[in-house]
This record gives C-alpha cells, sequence and structure tokens, in this order.
C-alpha cells in the first residue's frame, strides 16, 4: 500500500534506522534513502546531517546544566550501562516498600538480620510554592495533615534487594527513551568472578559480556532523571508524596506514562452497546461479600494514617490529588500518556488536560501517519508523537500486520471498508537487564547472574517498546530538551513553568506533519464510528506531531 510517495510493504517486514523515532521527532535531521532495486526507500540507513543537541551547544558552548526529569512509575535499573551516569541514584526514591520512602545503598557485606537504617526523606516539603489550590475546607486539612506527617517522617535505606532491578522494566524502557547516552564498554564487577568463557547447551561459546552495548541516544542525554517508584494500590497518598518530592526536588519536567487508579476519574465512559453488560457487572459486584465487607472496614491507621481504602473520606483524598497535579502542572509541566484502550477518552490523569494548566497528554501515531492502533484521542488530546502499532479488526476499519503468515485467518476484502496500514516499527529502549526484562532471556544466561551484575547476556540490555508511555517519554525528553536550553540561555537555575513549557510544546506541532520516514501527512481513522474522521484532526492528534527542533528554537531565539 502507498504512503505518500514510498512504498510500505505488505509482502516483508522492513529493516528501519535503530533510532528512526528521533528523526521523526526533529531531535536528528535525517535524510532517508536512496530507493532499494525493490522501489523501496532504505530506512535502516540515514545521512545524519545535524542534531538538536548540537544546535544547543553551538549557541552556548560553556553551558552544562542539566535538565531533570522526575519519571513517576514502576522504578528504572540503576546498573543500566546506558542510565548509569543519567539516573540521579541519590534523589531517586521507591515508595512502594515504604510509605515513606526507600532508597538503595551499597553494602555488600549486609546481613539479612542487620536492622534497615532510618532516614529521612520528605523533611522541609512544602506546598507553599504552588499558589492557590482551590481546595474545599476537609481537602486542606487532609493535604496539611498528610504534608505534616510526610515532613516528621522517616523511610529506610535497603541494602540487600533491589526493586528497580525484579519490576522495572517498564522505567527502564520509559528511561532510556527520556534521556538514554551511549555507553563505554563497562568492565564487569570485579566481585563477580566470570568464567573466560561460557558454554551454551549446544556447547557453542557464550558472547563476551562486554559485546553487547549499543551506542544508544534518548532524546536528550544530557539531562539527568529521578526515578520515583510507584505501585499499583487504590492509595492516593502515595501519588500525592511522588508529586510532592518531584516539586521539591527540582524537577524541570514531570512524567507519568501511567495511569493513576482514581476509582472515579480513571473509569472510562462504555460504550452504549456494553452498558447492559457492564450494569450486570456493578450488580454482581454489589452482592460480593467481600466486596462489601472490604468497604466496611477502615484500613489500618496505625499502619498507614491516610490510606483511604474504600471508607468515606476517599473521595476528598483522591480530589486533593486532581488539584494537587494541577497546581504542581502550572509550575512544572506534567506529560502524561494518553492511554492504550483505541477510545475517544483519555485515561487518567491526561484527562485533566486544559488550557489553563501545564498537563501534557500525548498519543501516538505511527510512519503511516495515522494513530497508532491502541491510542486513545479525543477532545482533550495535547499533541502525539511516534510510537508503535496494534492491529485493529473491527466493523469500522481493519488494520493487520499482512507480513504475519497467520493473517489468512482474517477476512480481508480490499476496496471494502476502511483499510488502514499497519506498521511494524517499534520504540527501540534500554531494557532490564536478565529474566525479569521485556527481552528477558532463556538459559543458562538468564540464571548465572544476579541482575545487578548481568552484563546483558542474561536477556539484552535492550528491547522494542511503544504504546503512549513511549510517545509520552519522547515528549518529556522534547520538554527536558527546552528546558536544558533555557538554562544553557539564562543560566543554570533558570526554570521554564508549566504553561509556558507546554504552550512552547504546542507552538512547536504540525497537524499537517509526515512521521518520518514515512511522507503521508497525519490522516484520521475511523475507530469508534464510521464518521469519526469528521471531527477533525485536532480529535486524533491534538496540535499535531511534536518537532524538537522547533521547540529548543524558539526558546533560543533572542
Amino acid at each position: 500500500m502507498a504512503n505518500g510517495n514510498q512504498q510500505f510493504s505488505f509482502q516483508h517486514p522492513q529493516s528501519y534506522y535503530y533510532l528512526w523515532h528521533l528523526a521523526a521527532l526533529g531531535v536528528i535531521d535525517a535524510t532517508f534513502g536512496p530507493l532499494t532495486p525493490g522501489g523501496e526507500v532504505d530506512y535502516s540507513s540515514p545521512t545524519i546531517n545535524g542534531t538538536v543537541w548540537d544546535t544547543i551547544t553551538e549557541a552556548f558552548p560553556t553551558a552544562t546544566a542539566p535538565a531533570t526529569v522526575a519519571l513517576i512509575d514502576v522504578g528504572v535499573s540503576r546498573s543500566h550501562p546506558n542510565l548509569k551516569s543519567r539516573l540521579d541514584a541519590v534523589k531517586s526514591i521507591d515508595l512502594v516498600s515504604h510509605p515513606y520512602g526507600a532508597k538503595y545503598v551499597a553494602a555488600p557485606a549486609a546481613s539479612p538480620y542487620d536492622p534497615e537504617v532510618k532516614a529521612a526523606f520528605f523533611t522541609g516539603i512544602s506546598t507553599a510554592g504552588l499558589g492557590t489550590l482551590n481546595l474545599t475546607g476537609p481537602e486542606t486539612a487532609y493535604l496539611g495533615s498528610l504534608v505534616a506527617e510526610l515532613t516528621a517522617s522517616e523511610g529506610v535505606l535497603h541494602t540487600l534487594i533491589e526493586g528497580d532491578e525484579t519490576f522495572g522494566s517498564h522505567g527502564t524502557a520509559v528511561a532510556g527513551l527520556v534521556v538514554g547516552e551511549p555507553a563505554a564498554t563497562v568492565a564487569p564487577n570485579p566481585a563477580v568472578a566470570l568464567p573466560d568463557v561460557l558454554i551454551a547447551d549446544d556447547g557453542s561459546a557464550a558472547p563476551n559480556p562486554n559485546r553487547n552495548m549499543l551506542p544508544y541516544f534518548g532524546v536528550d542525554p544530557l539531562s539527568r532523571l529521578i526515578s520515583i517508584r510507584t505501585g499499583f494500590e487504590q492509595q492516593p497518598d502515595q501519588f500525592i508524596a511522588a508529586f510532592l518530592y518531584a516539586f521539591a526536588n527540582g524537577a524541570d519536567v514531570i512524567l507519568l506514562p501511567r495511569g493513576i487508579p482514581d476509582p472515579v476519574r480513571s473509569v472510562l465512559n462504555a460504550k452504549s452497546e456494553l452498558s447492559q453488560d457492564l450494569d450486570d457487572r456493578a450488580n454482581w459486584e454489589r452482592a460480593d461479600l467481600f466486596a462489601r465487607l472490604e468497604e466496611a472496614t477502615p484500613p489500618a491507621s496505625e499502619i498507614r494514617p491516610h490510606a483511604v481504602g474504600k471508607t468515606g473520606n476517599r473521595e476528598v483524598a483522591w480530589n486533593t490529588l486532581a488539584k494537587l497535579i494541577v497546581a504542581i502542572s502550572r509550575k512544572v509541566p506534567v506529560i502524561c500518556a494518553a492511554g492504550n484502550d483505541g477510545e475517544s477518552q483519555l485515561i487518567y490523569p491526561a484527562n485533566l488536560a486544559a488550557a489553563n494548566n501545564g498537563i501534557v497528554a500525548v498519543g501516538a501515531v505511527t510512519p503511516h501517519g495515522y494513530r497508532s492502533g491502541y491510542s486513545n484521542y479525543g477532545a482533550k488530546l495535547t499533541l502525539v508523537a511516534p510510537s508503535d502499532d496494534f492491529e485493529i479488526y473491527n466493523r469500522h476499519q481493519l488494520r493487520v500486520d499482512r507480513t504475519d503468515p497467520m493473517v489468512d485467518q482474517h477476512y480481508y476484502h480490499p476496496g471494502k471498508g476502511k483499510v488502514v496500514p499497519h506498521s511494524h516499527f517499534s520504540l527501540l529502549t534500554t531494557d532490564l537487564p536478565g529474566t525479569f526484562g521485556y527481552a528477558g532471556g532463556s538459559d543458562p544466561y538468564s540464571s548465572i547472574l544476579p541482575p545487578l551484575d548481568n552484563q546483558g547476556i542474561g536477556g539484552g540490555y535492550y528491547t522494542t517498546f511503544g504504546g503512549t508511555s513511549g510517545a509520552a517519554a519522547l515528549v518529556a525528553g522534547v520538554a527536558a530538551l527546552t528546558a536544558r536550553a533555557h538554562k544553557a540561555k539564562l543560566g543554570a537555575n533558570a526554570k521554564l513553568d508549566g504553561l509556558t513549557s507546554k504552550a512552547n510544546l504546542i507552538a512547536a506541532c504540525d497537524q499537517n506533519a509526515s512521521v518520518k520516514p514515512g511522507t503521508t501527512p497525519l490522516t484520521q481513522d475511523p475507530m469508534n464510528a464510521d464518521n469519526e474522521p469528521a471531527k477533525g484532526k485536532t480529535y486524533f492528534f491534538g496540535a499535531g506531531l511534536l518537532d524538537a527542533g522547533k521547540a529548543v528554537a524558539a526558546i533560543l531565539a533572542p
């Protein structure tokens, strides 16, 4: 199927440049070509003409101040060679294993019987710099009490287990897209005796452990990242703590590539044809004895004084969090994933995005110029960035991978219905080394080395990735680039507030742009109704595809 003046084959997946997404965003200026004998563009070998990184350096050669991105996710690998120097290990915090925070320290001789050392991580935290939050009386009391509790709290220093190295695959992938940098060859940890040759099951020699690193680049490899690890329990207090911690620690950008489980705001409105099934489900839940007991039983206050569970004060707590996010976004841009439901509505808190705040709701698009099959869209979408794709086979469109050997299992009739080309492009990024990563590896290599000493042979250092999480990560990287350019221009302490940063990003978008290496302009698709394309490009793409070069140029302009 033709895509502009370039051909995207339905017969075989084509090779593509591993940093194609940076070219699509305008971070690197790449010329794709030449045409292959088959008439297809060689996407894998572009000519690099320049980068936005060079633009900043040439304008201010002596400026070295990095921007800081606070990533609120599930943790980031501290041992990954492409992230090790970009991750601020001192400020990164874990709010999952301890409600008042946990940090990890190197202590090789630690005994499991040694008590963990207590430490205060929220000393001096305050909402004073946020202006008016528009809280009600009960909300003001709740937030004031929680802030006082956090200020007086003590977390712990972990010495034995790093949760980031076992559960941080999503955060590690996101972090690489934001701040990944090329890594020099890293020698194995001298404390771990690796044999000269590792033998596989078939008797062949294992790869050299230092052979598996790429000259990988995130959007801004010169900025830093604070990892704020959060979980999935339905408690707003950990997210209030996370946002306050990010703000107090000087974040220039806050990235939330996930949803928050607000019991009201995170619920997507059901399509009319599904409403009866949902009503039946709700009736079943009301009759569930355990659910009724949970609602009737308050949480243990001696463990978590502000845990709200399903008790009466949960509305106050969740309302407070929503207003806090909006208030912080006016000071620091908050980049949110739009969601991967393929719905014409956004997940929470992306659905809080509005003209009067700094929340940026990010959708995903493919090099074919279409919305990624899974990407949420709708009136509150701010902008889009490149990512991978997802097959769609419904009454409104057919988007299937024509290179899949099982494609004949789909009824496919060219000329009937809306056919949307499926993209096999994905985002290459950093992976959690070892068996817990997306590319988990297999025995014997995944089992002979502990996560912290895995040199990329037990499951690689890299993985393909996507989703609106990946798209949001790329936008956060561009926001970091603009923040760093602002510091280069005005000094290390200069900051772009959330409203200014968001306005700058929007101004650098184009609804008629093509997603390199494709050449077709952004095009609406019928996802949930045949007439949806008539709603216009803003409904599907917000302000359009972000151009990092334009965003940085606007900041550097006199």
